[in-house]
């Protein structure tokens, strides 16, 4: 916890409708004091310096740009209000408890590498937080960073921007000598490049105890400020994971320095570099569902951002970004259970999500927006139990099926079915879609009959004889390739997996077997060879090499120990390398790595 200063003669005993209790620092902007409210809560009250008091005009500046701040939400210390005391300016914010980085390395010396790594990532998704939001910092460092019991926040955002709409007088240049950019010393054009060099700075005083051009020689800091000008930073003690991002972030050149959001991806490759091995959790669980969650889906939000999409009996679906760990936005919300769940391309290429409900409905949603495209597809007359995509003559279209015991086609341009049902009483459980011979298909799982029978979507009808051979139920589906064939991979409660070739409809070597009903199967690629992810009844996640008909990891799971439903998986890919997804009876959502790409 910051260390609380005695009030001094002529402090303020009240700040506006809060009471002032200590001081918790002075800066260059003004004073920060520590105040509470009528009903007992803490606040950081930033009271600023006279002479920042500025016209009327911009004052309504100011204070219209601490509101914007206030759109910042998580890292931060969130902006609570601004007004004036006095004619100065004041600012109060979130309260951190939480001690700085300044404070903690002046105390106990540099950050581990370890330690390095977590702030480092942290930090620099406050910042793309922040800049995403249209605000800059202009005033990164030591001091601002605090090291909160849920992680690193960064305190004053919005601020120094905000003061140059007031300021009208030069008190000399904005910023923290040794942590200032080169284009805050020759008075350029600042901007969210600004914003990364000073916040390299700050990581390698945090690594180091030194900032990167050392500290200030004198009272103006001009010694430090030439250096920063002209000379290359010291990175000596920096951890080796870390060199490369910052000594990108120092570049002289602003236009040349990464942005924030290009740092978090660049953090987030050198963290993959060195993998966790095979069946190892990536980073805490996921949560945020509130009843079982029922289903997950991989999927690309962009070019290069790693999704789940995860569905479940509270109603709602949640898109999870890989990279920064996280929820993407509020939650898609239906009105029944959410039983399934498909993502690809949808109408003109945009990211989608399409669900099937427990009220017999399909929900498209666009992923990038977060909204739902068109009234809800009906036609089902039960619940929808499984999607996938497909492209069909170049347009997007869906296979879903229901436990009306019905397989259909939708044109999710035009937001109807195509044509009468594919299949009609008989008893699917799962679909998955793919090619044969350039032809696009859907493999369905029988239920009573235990068959497999592949169905062409352009003659939408059944082609061939079923493929046979479980001796109980088949549960779940996936496509994929093996060795250039197209194959299916389907599992039941025979307690087998089974590989087929497409085009001789010839099951390929012996099944794979498994200690209970095999619930889930799902197709990828594990150090450049298939693989097929399965999950059952004992609620164990099974990895298999295809080409070797071998387990390649021993099982996983969180709590093998406790009874539950069986465990919905995806198989996913994190800046390169594979990964698992699997969602659990305490409502998370947990990833794994599967070793090398």
């Amino acid at each position: 916890m910051p260390d609380l200063i005695p009030l001094q003669s002529g402090d303020p005993e009240r700040i506006g409708e809060y009471t002032v209790v200590a001081r918790l620092g002075e800066g260059g902007q003004g004073v920060v004091y520590l105040g509470q409210t009528t009903n007992g809560r803490q606040v950081a009250i930033k009271l600023l310096h006279p002479w920042f008091g500025g016209t009327a005009r911009g004052r309504e500046l100011f204070a219209r740009e601490i509101e914007a701040a206030d759109r910042i939400k998580g890292y931060t210390a969130r902006v609570l209000a601004s007004a004036e005391y006095a004619g100065r300016p004041y600012i109060v914010s979130e309260y951190i408890a939480g001690e700085s980085i300044q404070r903690k390395v002046d105390r106990d010396g540099p950050y581990g590498p370890a330690e390095m790594m977590d702030l480092a990532a942290g930090t620099a998704s406050a910042l793309s937080a922040i800049h995403a939001a249209g605000l800059v910092h202009c005033d990164v460092k030591p001091a601002n960073i605090l090291a909160a019991a849920d992680g690193p926040r960064v305190v004053d955002f919005g601020i120094a921007r905000a003061l140059e709409t007031i300021a009208h007088r030069d008190h000399g240049h904005r910023g923290t000598p040794a942590y200032m950019a080169p284009e805050q010393i020759n008075q350029g054009p600042m901007g969210p490049h600004t914003d990364v060099f000073s916040w390299a700075a700050t990581m390698i005083f945090a690594a180091t105890g030194t900032p990167p051009f050392g500290h200030s020689d004198d009272e103006y800091g001009h010694g430090v400020m030439y250096r920063i000008v002209n000379h290359d930073p010291d990175l000596d003690g920096v951890p080796a994971a870390l060199r490369e991002v910052l000594s990108a972030c120092l570049l002289k050149n602003p236009v040349k320095r990464p942005s924030a959001s290009d740092v978090v991806s660049m953090l987030s490759r050198g963290t993959v570099s060195n993998p966790l091995p095979a069946g190892a959790q990536i980073g805490d669980p996921l949560t945020g569902h509130t009843r079982t969650i029922t289903c997950v889906a991989y999927g690309l939000l962009g070019a290069d951002r790693p999704i789940a999409v995860t569905g479940g009996h509270d109603r709602t679906t949640r898109v999870w970004d890989l990279t920064e760990h996280q929820q993407v936005g509020a939650p898609f919300r239906h009105d029944s259970a959410v039983l399934a769940v498909a993502c690809g391309g949808g109408p003109g290429g945009a990211p989608v999500a399409l669900t099937g409900c427990q009220d017999h409905t399909l929900n498209l949603w666009d992923l990038a927006s977060g909204r739902r495209i068109g009234a809800p597809f009906r036609g089902h007359g039960g619940a929808v139990v499984s999607i996938a995509l497909a492209r069909l003559d170049g347009d997007p279209v869906a296979v879903t099926v229901s436990d009306d015991r019905s397989v259909r086609l939708w044109d999710l341009a035009r937001g109807r079915q195509l044509g009468p049902p594919l299949a009609h009483n008989n008893s699917v459980m799962s679909v998955a879609c793919g090619e044969l011979d350039g032809r696009p298909i859907a493999v369905i799982g029988g239920a009573w009959d235990q068959s497999v029978r592949i169905l062409d979507l352009r003659v939408r009808r059944p082609t061939g004889l079923p493929l046979t051979g479980h001796t109980n139920s088949v549960m779940s589906v996936a496509y994929g390739e093996l060795d250039g064939r197209a194959i299916a991979m389907t599992g039941g409660y025979d307690r087998t997996v089974r590989i087929w070739d497409l085009a001789t409809r010839l099951e390929i070597g012996p099944p794979l077997t498994h200690p209970s009903a095999v619930m889930f199967v799902t197709f990828g690629r594990r150090g450049g060879r298939p693989a097929v992810l399965t999950s059952g009844a004992d609620r164990a996640v099974r990895v298999w090499d295809l080409s070797r008909r071998e387990q390649a990891v021993e099982p996983f799971t969180a709590r093998p120990s406790l009874p539950g439903p069986p465990i919905p998986i995806a198989f996913g890919e994190l800046a390169g390398h594979p990964l698992a997804i699997t969602c659990h009876e305490d409502l998370a959502i947990r990833l794994w790595s599967l070793g090398p790409p």
